[in-house]
């Protein structure tokens, strides 16, 4: 079932640039066959207030919903699905997610009683991938992602394909006419790149002389956030320095950046103190356990030398102190006790 999308701003530079009407409907028109365009008045491109990716898969995708109207048809129109996929590397199986949601909407739709003549609609499924890893190992056909034993299993098994785009792979001539799009792949390219450097300043610049000031603002401090996280390239000078190129509302874009910067560090320092935990329970144990050996020898053969107490906590092997906790019980004096410690010391 699909769920309303927060109110609040989305956050993720996929959403917020392909939630724009304008910015998706040129994408569509440079990037769907001439045949779909044809059929699509695209002047009716409206966003639908859904999604149908589940909380557990968040982490991974993310989607926006489009209806269109279909040219020559009174009242029928088309579904088109943008699933992003942000993992480091594409998913082969991405097309069984893409399955799965397509199943999805068309239930709403029977739900709400929302078929036209009792027909579903199409739905245009689009994968957008901005990782890293090189995508020649995806397939956009269902039935490559099924095992065959015979043929005869095609004809239950089903078949169809999406349209899959890896932006780092994209045809930047083709979006330059967008300047959020030519800015959104030109990001994604070059973000692991020395050269990403140079896009601060000019985006800073395109971005004011093309947009209205308050809308200006609110994408370069997406864009810059977008970056902190993902680049290790750009100094907080460079932030600074581009910036200055803005009339007025940098300091505030600064502030905001310097927030995420402290809370990057927060949680740097508690994946840090999360790996380090074993270690130190680790060590709390070995320590207890060795106190413990110490209590129980001392009960057996009276107060342990220090020399002997110091031997104990250089043993560090938490199943050789277990053992000698065992095995003083039946030791019959502290020389022989002291003989297993020395032995247990030396493994």
């Amino acid at each position: 079932m699909s769920t309303k999308r927060n109110q609040a701003p989305h956050e993720g530079l996929f959403l917020k640039i392909f939630q724009n009407l304008d910015n998706a409907r040129h994408f569509l028109k440079k990037h769907m066959s001439e045949e779909l365009q044809k059929r699509f008045d695209l002047d009716t491109l409206r966003l639908e207030p859904t999604t149908y990716v589940d909380e557990k898969l968040k982490k991974h995708y993310s989607d926006l919903v489009f209806s269109v109207r279909l040219v020559g048809y009174k009242n029928q129109f088309a579904k088109i699905y943008l699933l992003f996929e942000h993992k480091s590397s594409p998913d082969p199986l991405t097309g069984v997610q893409v399955l799965k949601y397509m199943a999805l909407q068309w239930l709403d739709l029977q739900e709400q009683h929302m078929l036209v003549d009792g027909k579903l609609p199409p739905i245009i499924p689009i994968v957008i991938y901005q990782g890293q890893e090189d995508d020649r190992n995806m397939c956009s056909s269902f039935h490559y992602l099924v095992e065959m034993p015979s043929e005869s299993f095609k004809v239950y098994i089903p078949d169809f394909s999406f349209a899959f785009f890896n932006v780092r792979g994209m045809d930047e001539a083709k979006v330059q006419e967008k300047i959020l799009l030519k800015f959104y792949v030109e990001i994604i390219k070059y973000q692991n790149d020395p050269s990403v450097k140079e896009i601060p300043p000019r985006l800073v610049r395109g971005l004011i002389e093309s947009l209205g000031h308050r809308t200006a603002l609110e994408y370069i401090d997406i864009f810059f956030r977008y970056l902190v996280k993902s680049t290790g390239y750009l100094t907080q000078e460079d932030y600074k320095k581009a910036l200055e190129l803005l009339p007025e509302g940098g300091e505030t874009i600064m502030e905001t950046l310097a927030d995420q910067w402290k809370q990057q560090g927060r949680e740097e320092a508690r994946e840090a103190i999360l790996l380090e935990k074993p270690i130190w329970e680790e060590r709390a144990e070995i320590k207890a356990t060795q106190e413990i050996l110490i209590d129980v020898a001392g009960d057996c053969h009276g107060p342990l030398p220090n020399s002997l107490q110091n031997k104990i906590k250089s043993i560090n092997s938490i199943d050789n102190l277990r053992t000698l906790t065992r095995k003083v019980y039946k030791t019959q004096s502290l020389d022989e006790f002291t003989e297993l410690v020395n032995r247990a010391a030396q493994n």
